[in-house]
């Protein structure tokens, strides 16, 4: 019986990383899964999930988020196309995080590499697909074509809460042997950091320089609520 369990749930994160189903069509099989195109329950989904995680421990503080700005309708699109909400709070440093996340790099601690801790909570969607997009692409093209596009380019800090929120709804690590740019931020002046995962699973980080590109080098990004004027 264990095993018949282990490869229905094989096929359903099979289906799932395929995009043939979304966490919103398992919805209508369980009758006591929480609303999650509900933004009130987004959020305290979200802030629990800090909290059992030990992040208040970790910064002394206390955690208390701010309101879930996507609709539930914005929420519903969100997992049909297969993206996860994120929330990353403000005033938590890389290390913290860091440390939160049990993810270890030199780019945690050297002061050559400029802070982008959140100035207040920033809350975006992102695609879970476990390869990243903009293949082949240099860090500033990949910089000037995110910002165009009024969407959220990653930092070392967001990409740490991406990595800890898909292990935690996964299991699995994204962008192994991929790297990722993370233009928000800086690496001693003029360069970039880019980050991924090796074969077994350890966080690499290195400065680079943004005009390079390589086949298996791409990017992420974040969709923000967009606020209709």
């Amino acid at each position: 019986m264990e095993n018949t369990k282990q490869k229905f749930i094989g096929l359903i994160e099979e289906m799932l990383g395929q995009k043939i189903i979304t966490f919103y069509d398992l919805k209508k099989y369980v009758k006591d899964l929480k609303d999650l195109t509900d933004p009130v329950f987004v959020k305290y989904e979200m802030e629990e999930w800090y909290k059992n995680m030990g992040l208040e421990h970790i910064t002394g503080r206390k955690l208390s988020l701010s309101d879930c700005p996507f609709k539930q309708e914005e929420l519903e699109e969100a997992y049909e196309k297969g993206e996860i909400i994120l929330c990353i709070p403000e005033g938590i440093k890389r290390e913290e995080f860091g440390k939160l996340f049990r993810l270890d790099s030199w780019a945690l601690y050297d002061p050559l590499v400029t802070p982008a801790t959140e100035k207040e909570d920033c809350w975006f969607r992102t695609s879970m697909s476990l390869t990243p997009v903009y293949m082949n692409s240099t860090g500033v093209d990949v910089s000037r074509d995110i910002e165009d596009q009024n969407k959220l380019n990653f930092s070392l800090e967001r990409y740490l809460v991406f990595i800890g929120r898909m292990r935690y709804l996964t299991g699995k690590t994204p962008d192994l042997e991929y790297w990722i740019w993370l233009p928000r931020g800086r690496y001693d002046r003029s360069g970039m950091l880019i980050a991924g995962f090796d074969r077994n699973t350890n966080l690499n980080v290195h400065g680079w320089m943004p005009q390079f590109s390589a086949s298996f080098l791409g990017a992420r990004f974040g969709i923000p609520h967009i606020v209709n004027s």
